[in-house]
């Protein structure tokens, strides 16, 4: 029985890309929500118990940039499944 290591490596490392990636889209799309909220005079952001619900307004370009990094992981994640599960194919 001969084991395959480079197709291993390659598994491992094509898995870790792609989580990698998935998590990048993730935070990207939070960071995108985040544009337009209320910061403090220092720069940072305020506390959370000085602001209402939704006090700052997200930019329609960010939210729909949001909106499609959040579909792209819905998507991945999905594809993932899809791949793993034999009976989908």
């Amino acid at each position: 029985m001969d084991i395959d290591f480079g197709a291993i490596a390659t598994v491992a490392g094509v898995g870790f890309v792609s989580a990698v990636g998935v998590v990048l889209l993730y935070t990207i799309g939070l960071r995108l929500l985040g544009t337009g909220q209320p910061v403090d005079a220092a720069g940072e952001r305020t506390e959370y118990a000085e602001e209402t619900p939704r006090s700052g307004r997200t930019p329609a370009g960010a939210t729909a940039g949001a909106v499609l990094c959040f579909a792209l992981c819905a998507a991945a994640v999905l594809y993932g499944i899809w791949l793993t599960i034999p009976q989908f194919h």
